[in-house]
């Protein structure tokens, strides 16, 4: 599969690989999998899946795209794992059929949400386990001016949580963002941990503000509240998905690439004329 600038795939290094890779790790540190039955919605080119089927009974992966579910078909292949066509409000699975339901990055590429949740609860044993993240809209588009193309509803803090506080009797919530620095941990027995403070390159420190927020929630389980460091050993140089649109942007307002566009604009509708006929 070709990446086309939101659907993850394993070839990629950096933050966003940090990113997809540490929630799924998430999972099955915070959850026993071992007897469970798990669900990854928009599972994509699979690889989440795929790593949830090493510690679970059985992964489904469900995903709207037809070519990533042939994809991940192909290339993962286990007894306890299989790749279905389906959508979000309409999950081809039985009721009561899944023990965990996990859902990253979905549903801000969606308005559905009370369909989906309705879809979520319907396919959920009734004491099953929803693990679902979202990027915050607040630190993801509002203070950095940045639109992200693929998305179509993004929500705030607030709306996430009283979205699953609305259909879910238990729920925990955490939130994620990479960064590089030290850690400095206290070996006692602490079960409360303060904010995390992050280094400004001036050397002052400022409040750790979340990119995404994860949810945990269920109706009848105890949930663990333990949180989580993922550590990367290279981890010299990270270009977020923002900096490669920041610099496509600036190359393609400069005066070369718009000289050079001009020029070959002919050039390529004539060649798309020829193709078509």
């Amino acid at each position: 599969m070709d990446f086309t600038g939101e659907r993850f795939i394993p070839e990629l290094f950096g933050q966003i690989q940090l990113e997809h890779l540490s929630r799924y790790h998430f999972v099955y540190n915070q959850i026993d999998l071992s007897d469970k039955i798990v669900l990854d919605l928009s599972s994509g080119e699979g690889y989440g899946t795929d790593l949830l089927s090493n510690f679970a009974k059985k992964v489904y992966g469900i995903d709207i795209s037809i070519e990533a579910i042939s994809h991940a078909q192909k290339k993962y292949i286990r007894d306890n794992l299989a790749f279905l066509v389906g959508d979000v409000a309409a999950i081809p699975l039985r009721d009561n059929s899944i023990d965990v339901f996990v859902s990253f990055e979905t549903i801000e590429h969606i308005d559905k949400h009370k369909e989906m949740f309705i879809e979520i609860k319907r396919v959920l044993k009734p004491d099953g386990i929803l693990v679902m993240s979202s990027p915050d809209r607040y630190y993801y588009s509002d203070k950095p001016q940045f639109n992200n193309q693929y998305h179509i509803k993004e929500l705030y803090y607030d709306e996430f949580c009283d979205l699953v506080n609305h259909y879910f009797q238990k729920t925990r919530f955490y939130s994620q963002r990479i960064f590089s620095g030290s850690m400095i941990v206290y070996n006692g027995n602490a079960d409360i941990y303060s904010k995390p403070l992050v280094m400004e390159k001036n050397g002052s420190a400022v409040e750790f503000t979340p990119l995404y927020n994860i949810a945990i929630a269920t109706d009848k389980n105890d949930l663990k509240s333990s949180p989580q460091v993922f550590l990367y050993k290279e981890f010299d140089y990270i270009l977020t998905m923002m900096d490669v649109q920041r610099a496509i942007n600036s190359i393609r307002r400069s005066k070369a690439y718009r000289f050079g566009d001009f020029f070959l604009r002919p050039a390529r509708l004539l060649k798309k004329y020829f193709l078509n006929e």
